[in-house]
This record gives C-alpha cells, sequence and structure tokens, in this order.
C-alpha cells in the first residue's frame, strides 16, 4: 500500500496479497480500518485493495462536491485507473455500497461482483444524527472529536457486541482520524452533499438498480438502524442477479462484530462461478 494522487487528493490505501483484485470499500468511520477482519481471510486468494476515501482515514480532506454519487464514481474511476485495475470486484459497506453500485451501472465493464453490506441509497431513511449534521450550527456539535459520543454510536448503531477482539485499538483508530487537521468541516460539508433533514438525498430508482448486470449478494444485519432490513428487500427484489443474507442479532456493520459469519459469505461468493 501507500499513497496515490486520484484527480488532485492524496489517496491512502492497503495492498495485500496476489490474485484477481477486490476492492473493500468503507462507509463512513474510521475509513479502510473498519476492515481488518476481512483482509487477511480475502488475501490468501485475492489480491485485496483497501482504500481511504477522501475525507477519511489518512487520505487527504477533500470536499464531496455534488452530484453525488456521480463524484465518487469518478473517484473510483480514477483509483482503478491509478493503481492499473481493469476490473475488480467490489465489496462496500454503507456508503460504500452505494458507491460499488453507482460505479456497476455507470462503468459496468469494470466491475465483476457486488457485495453489498448496508448500502446506503436505497431509502430516505437515515438517523436523525447525520440529518442534523449537515445543518450548520448543529453540525458544529455534532461533527466534532468526541470519543463519548463515538463509543455511544458505535455500541447503539455499529456492533451489538462492542467487546470484540482488538476493539479498543480500533475505536483509539477510528478517534485519532477525526484529529486530522480539517476533517470536522470536511466532513460536515460531504454530509451535507449526501443528506438533508429530509434524509438520504441521492436514492436509486427501480430503473437504475434494475441495470446492474453484476452478481450482487446483499449482507444486512437484522437490526441495522442506519438503513433498515427494508432497504435490503428492495435491493434483492428489484437488482436482477441478487440474492440476501440477514445475520442475525447484528446492527449496522457486522463485519467487526460477525466476522466469521461474514467471511464466510465474502469467500463463498467471491469464490463461486
Amino acid at each position: 500500500g501507500g499513497y496515490v494522487e486520484v484527480d488532485g487528493k492524496r489517496i491512502h490505501y492497503l495492498d495485500y496479497g496476489e490474485g484477481a483484485p477486490v476492492l473493500l470499500l468503507h462507509g463512513g468511520g474510521s475509513g479502510s480500518a473498519i476492515w481488518f477482519r476481512q483482509i487477511e481471510v480475502l488475501a490468501r486468494t485475492r489480491r485485496v485493495i483497501v482504500p481511504d476515501h477522501p475525507v477519511f482515514g489518512l487520505s487527504s480532506q477533500t470536499v464531496y462536491e455534488p452530484p453525488y454519487p456521480d463524484c465518487v464514481v469518478d473517484y473510483m474511476t480514477g483509483l482503478m485507473d491509478v493503481l492499473d485495475i481493469q476490473t475488480a470486484d467490489l465489496v462496500g459497506l454503507s456508503l460504500g455500497a452505494q458507491m460499488a453500485m453507482a460505479t456497476a451501472m455507470q462503468i459496468p465493464e469494470r466491475v465483476g461482483k457486488i457485495a453489498a453490506i448496508g448500502a446506503a441509497g436505497l431509502g430516505k431513511e437515515f438517523p436523525l444524527l447525520y440529518k442534523l449534521a449537515g445543518v450548520p450550527i448543529a453540525g458544529r456539535l455534532i461533527v466534532r472529536p468526541n470519543k463519548w459520543g463515538q463509543d455511544t454510536y458505535f455500541k447503539t448503531m455499529e456492533v451489538v457486541d462492542y467487546e470484540f477482539q482488538d476493539a479498543i485499538a480500533y475505536k483509539q483508530y477510528a478517534y485519532d482520524v477525526t484529529l486530522m487537521e480539517g476533517h470536522p468541516e470536511t466532513m460536515r460539508s460531504s454530509i451535507g452533499t449526501i443528506a438533508d433533514f429530509g434524509g438520504q438525498k441521492s436514492i436509486f430508482s427501480d430503473e437504475e438498480l434494475r441495470s446492474i448486470e453484476s452478481p450482487v449478494l446483499a449482507i444486512w444485519g437484522d437490526g441495522d438502524q442506519v438503513f433498515p432490513v427494508g432497504h435490503a428487500y428492495r435491493l434483492a427484489e428489484v437488482v436482477p442477479n441478487a440474492r440476501l443474507h440477514v445475520i442475525e442479532n447484528a446492527r449496522h456493520v457486522p463485519l467487526l462484530d460477525h466476522p466469521v459469519e461474514v467471511n464466510k459469505l465474502l469467500v463463498g461468493f467471491l469464490s463461486s462461478d
């Protein structure tokens, strides 16, 4: 791994293993580190590339400019170009899954399979916290380094078992990256591009979802409060080549506290014909 330049943005990425490339696309939060329980398993048979998207992790603090999600498709195209990847399988969480699906809609020839975990872009619903984060005064209170607030969100929205192996180190890293210079401002602006007080701004139409040619595996926590499981049923119903696996007793980020189940699903899906 290391750093690459994508459209004037400095992008940090991890790069492990050899074989056909698979990109792991994080959502909000810590960035690439959120995949720490998947990377080793997937890298046994594949080249695994894990970027920090702009604004997140160790990448440059560059605001997402509307129109969204077109801007993230441009970023994905640029990233794959600079890493000399013609086609790749995409595994995305939350906003990363929305990014994967948008990429498959706009440049299908560059996308193999898609695993979409708790995907954004399938319904208006969005936690009140995020709706407020894009509002000027409330946003300044919400989007700032706040360890207690981050821990509370982690325990109530992301995982059920918050004492999983290495959870303390993971949470510390997730907090540390919020201390990057300019992070609160770029994060607030970017959230404003993605959502407003009415919820998510950019929802895929049935027509757009039907245009996805890639095989899609949707993975969802039954207790996802960020994007309710109803969004998963819509994806599974409308996308032609999609199937759904709901994980019991899980929330928005099952890859952290249900890694064995998630990894088994991913390995099986990515290696199937």
